[in-house]
């Protein structure tokens, strides 16, 4: 196989000429009038500055610098009038850059030196060429070399970069700094995949080095009579006219990198695709590509010399605005708001894509149609929600306010809903009201609401749901006795001789055998003496009676009286000690005196949180008083809950009658471990002789006939725990 190769070097030198104009008006610095002429050359290549096209005098940058102080009175881009002080200034224009080694990027650059007077427009010439060199490649028996290869190309080392010119993309020039070392390479492919390069670099050896505007054109032959460099042909053409019309680069397009958005998210400020010509746009194509369901009806190619006004209406729909032909050289697709729109397919993450190509002076911005693709992934939101057991209550619970990790909160909420699991169906949380939200609540009594557990998450627009955690309602529960039916009577021993040798007892308000103890009296303080044991102070200030002339439901009703007896006073028949006496009290707890103090310690472990209070009470004041009643919930030592209720004072016996104490909850109550009620005789806590008939006539259950100093009387039964939340 024998390799030929003929390297046709050209030599590209262009101007630019630059005119002046008089301005219409004349300012204290007069300057220099910059202006662009037009005219056309012929220069026989491929991608070189003809096919590229020149820039236009809006494209180029100016700079002007003092030649006597070195400072730069203009830095910037194209403008018509520079002005500037009387002296001798350097006048330079360039555009682009000189890039070590890249495609289709000529660099055009003129210096000039000129005087100018004051109050003188000054006209200017600058002379600009090509700042840099280009290379190009001819395969010019390309049958052969693809009977050879299954790919070939030329490749061209500059510094650090390097590029190849392939088979397929002979109308690509490479572009590098004038006075680079070059170095080039045929690199192949053969048919059974092996490698093949050959090093072409001793060939350049008589055109080295490469001035600005040098074009140098390497042609290859190829046979079958093997690799052999047969000659060297180098052609220098100086053109001196000024640069072409038709030396425009081929449009740019940039965007963003591929962007991850989560949907509900504030739009990314960077999703735009910009495009860039030296001439009005002919032509653009747009491929939209786009997962979502909400927009897939919408993906096809848009070529604009083709698009229809139903395409222009359908793009402005998702806020996509085109140019029209030939009227832009620059724009901008934003997709911004479309993408602020983006919805995951029901969670499922999606991909949506657009491809841009743009045409100008009759050349494509992907020559190869292979437009870059930009990539937009949309993700789901995530957030999650928890139920605080504190909000979890007989007949209700409340869902903690959605945590969002990732997504818009205030987008995300509006079309948002909290919902739980009713064993059949997700139900959206709603109160009473049917006012959709965190809260829930049933419409049962607590007692008749079976199920305790609910799966609960809230939800996005129907489609994408949070975590699934559990909410627990409270099982309701009343207090034991709490119909005051479970009495036991415990004999305690006998009077004295002075109290007649009667049997006496304590009256327990829970059954005989029981370990769980809720409620207790003060008996033992009333039964206290310093004298001795009779029937007074033998006496209970609490107990039952089952006189069904008395008591409201059942068989028995709690018995309470103000005891004007016990705590070692030697209280007699006859003699009541004031000091000593107290209020009977029926309360949850435990009690004891001893050596004349009492030990008290209210409540009982109870995990229920009710709202009110319901009892039945029959009042036999002793002139004129009023009894109390206390309750509250505690969560270990802080109260939660507390109801108190005192009537107007009473001054005649009352017939039963029926309260519900409300049980006011602090503003954020915790979960309740105990419980505490309390049942008073009367709301009094000093007393005076006259509060009490003296040695009054009363039986209890197994003490007939029985002598006490009694105050006020209290009955209480049926006693029952509301939950109503």
């Amino acid at each position: 196989m024998k390799l030929y190769i003929k390297l046709l070097f050209i030599l590209c030198v262009c101007s630019v000429f630059v005119g002046c104009s008089k301005d219409d008006e004349q300012t204290e610095r007069s300057g220099f009038v910059i202006s662009l002429d037009e005219a056309t050359v012929d220069v026989a290549s491929r991608a070189t500055p003809k096919e590229l096209g020149k820039p236009l005098d809006v494209n180029f940058s100016i700079k002007v610098v003092n030649t006597a102080t070195g400072s730069s009175v203009y830095d910037g881009a194209f403008t018509k009038l520079i002005p500037v002080n009387a002296g001798s200034y350097e006048l330079t224009a360039s555009y682009g850059e000189d890039v070590e080694l890249e495609f289709d990027t000529p660099y055009y650059i003129g210096k000039v030196t000129a005087e100018h007077q004051k109050n003188v427009n000054t006209p200017v010439s600058i002379p600009c060429r090509v700042g840099n060199a280009l290379l190009s490649v001819v395969f010019e028996n390309a049958s052969a070399f693809n009977q050879l290869y299954k790919k070939y190309g030329l490749r061209v080392d500059v510094g650090e970069s390097s590029k190849t010119i392939g088979g397929d993309e002979t109308a690509k020039s490479l572009y590098f700094k004038a006075g680079s070392d070059v170095k080039i390479y045929f690199d192949a492919t053969k048919k059974d995949n092996s490698p093949y390069s050959v090093d072409l670099t001793a060939g350049l050896a008589s055109v080295l080095p490469f001035k600005a505007a040098d074009h140098a054109v390497v042609k290859l032959t190829t046979s079958a009579f093997g690799l052999k460099i047969e000659k060297i042909e180098v052609e220098k053409v100086t053109v001196s006219e000024t640069i072409p019309v038709e030396w425009l680069p081929k449009p740019k397009v940039s965007g963003f990198e591929d962007i991850t958005y989560v949907e509900t998210d504030d739009a990314p400020q960077n999703a735009v695709i910009d495009y860039t010509a030296s001439l009005p746009i002919q032509d653009m194509e747009l491929t939209l590509n786009m997962q979502d369901e909400q927009y897939s009806v919408y993906n096809k190619t848009y070529t604009l010399s083709t698009l229809t006004s139903n395409d222009r209406a359908n793009l402005g729909k998702l806020g996509i605005e085109l140019p029209e032909v030939g009227v832009a050289k620059t724009g901008t697709i934003n997709l911004q708001n479309l993408i602020g729109t983006m919805q995951t397919n029901a969670g499922a993450t999606v991909d949506n894509t657009f491809s841009l190509r743009v045409k100008a002076n009759n050349r494509w911005s992907d020559e190869t149609a292979a437009a870059k693709t930009y990539k937009v992934e949309v993700v789901k939101p995530e957030f999650s929600v928890k139920v605080d057991e504190r909000n979890c209550w007989s007949r209700e619970f409340t869902v903690d306010e959605v945590s969002i990790t990732s997504g818009n909160a205030e987008r995300l909420k509006e079309n948002l809903v909290y919902q739980y699991y009713n064993g059949s169906e997700w139900v959206d949380c709603a109160d009473r009201n049917n006012t959709k939200g965190r809260l829930q609540q049933f419409a049962s009594r607590a007692e008749d609401i079976s199920t305790k557990q609910y799966k609960v998450r809230a939800l996005y627009r129907g489609a994408i749901s949070s975590n699934e955690v559990t909410a627990t309602l409270e099982t309701p529960a009343q207090l034991p006795n709490s119909d005051m039916e479970e009495w036991q009577s415990v004999k305690l021993g006998r009077t004295s001789i002075f109290g007649g040798r009667a049997d006496f007892y304590d009256f327990l308000p829970y059954k005989s055998g029981e370990s769980d103890i809720w409620w207790a009296t003060k008996n033992e303080r009333s039964r206290d003496y310093s004298v001795s044991r009779i029937k007074i102070t033998s006496a209970p200030c609490v107990s039952y009676t089952d006189d069904p002339s008395i008591v409201h439901g059942g068989n028995k009703s709690a018995f309470i009286y103000t005891s004007g007896h016990g705590g070692t006073y030697a209280s007699t028949i006859d003699i009541i000690y004031p000091e000593g006496a107290f209020a009977g009290s029926l309360f949850i707890g435990k009690y004891k005196w001893s050596d004349n103090t009492e030990q008290l310690n209210p409540g009982h472990a109870f995990s229920k949180r009710p709202t009110s209070l319901v009892f039945w009470y029959k009042y036999i004041p002793k002139n004129t008083d009023s009894f109390k009643v206390y309750a509250e919930l505690k969560n270990g030592n802080d109260i939660i809950a507390s109801g108190t209720y005192i009537p107007a004072a009473i001054s005649s016996e009352t017939e039963w009658v029926k309260i519900e104490l409300p049980l006011v909850y602090v503003d954020t109550p915790n979960v309740a471990t105990d419980i505490f009620v309390q049942f008073l005789s009367t709301e009094k806590t000093s007393f005076v002789a006259s509060d009490f008939d003296k040695k009054k006539k009363v039986s209890f259950p197994n003490m007939p006939n029985w002598e006490v100093h009694m105050g006020s009387r209290l009955y209480i039964d049926d006693i029952s725990l509301v939950y109503d939340k």
